[in-house]
């Protein structure tokens, strides 16, 4: 049987702006994605367990990258704005991820309306790339699959 892992290599993601535009401001190093959930659980009189549920959260994410363009800060200036209400807080932007399988199958990600928390930006010394990092969250994940 054929490997049908898929690697790194055969994996992309982008960031697409509030108007829809790809912003190809980096190389991503990293990726990851966290569906949140939380589980409920309660004692009741007369049960002689507890009962428990589960919630979801949303989701959380992270990427690392180096810095390869000047779209980058124009990326954290669009961010800011929506933050701080100068554009219209409608502005929504998109975290897309699509992975391509050995077998031939794809599955794409998209994580929409997200929403980011610090952004991060390293430069640790000459003969490194100047590293940033992107964090966020959002409520609403699509799967093409």
């Amino acid at each position: 049987m054929a490997d049908t892992r898929v690697k790194g290599q055969e994996s992309t993601v982008a960031f697409a702006g509030p108007t829809g535009e790809e912003q190809g401001f980096a190389n991503v190093q990293s990726f990851e994605a966290e569906l949140m959930m939380e589980i409920l659980q309660e004692g009741y009189l007369g049960s002689t367990a507890d009962e428990f549920d589960d919630i979801f959260n949303g989701v959380s994410g992270k990427c690392e990258l180096h810095v390869s363009s000047k779209e980058y800060f124009r990326f954290t200036q669009r961010v800011q704005d929506r933050a701080q209400r100068r554009t219209a807080a409608s502005g929504k932007f998109t975290v897309k991820s699509t992975f391509n399988f050995p077998d031939g199958t794809r599955a794409r990600l998209s994580f929409e309306d997200v929403k980011f928390e610090g952004l991060p930006l390293s430069v640790g010394g000459r003969k490194e790339y100047v590293k940033a990092s992107v964090s966020w969250k959002c409520s609403k994940i699509r799967r093409i699959l």
